[in-house]
């Protein structure tokens, strides 16, 4: 369970990071924040479940295996479908924030914030 619990706190400080940078303006940052804290939680949710997570950065690849050892196959393809952009957007800082001088815009970021923060909650509830 240290597992867990360390993956659990590091997505953690990655979210409050995400605010702080949101507020501050510096959503090249804001962005990568949320990307990393949706990233870790969603490998949390499946180290509860499996006891390992996934090696892998992909939003949706996570998402899928979410899907697979919660048995909730529908409900994730409907996220898929409905927040196809945002996922995109957050996938994007993944790289983008780092190594591409690309940015992002206060809505966006605002977006993945709402998108995470859904995300979260419907995770809590698996």
């Amino acid at each position: 369970m240290a597992n867990a619990d360390f993956l659990r706190n590091r997505a953690q400080g990655f979210y409050e990071n995400a605010l702080e940078n949101l507020e501050k303006g510096r959503y090249f940052l804001a962005a990568f924040n949320f990307e990393q804290a949706l990233q870790l939680y969603l490998k949390y949710y499946i180290y509860l479940k499996i006891a390992d997570f996934p090696k892998i950065h992909s939003i949706r690849e996570l998402l899928l295996d979410v899907a697979k050892v919660y048995s909730k196959e529908k409900e994730i393809a409907a996220i898929l479908e409905r927040e196809f952009q945002v996922i995109s957007d957050l996938e994007e800082a993944y790289i983008s924030s780092r190594y591409l001088p690309s940015e992002f815009t206060s809505a966006q970021v605002k977006e993945m914030r709402r998108f995470v923060e859904q995300l979260i909650e419907f995770l809590k509830g698996l």
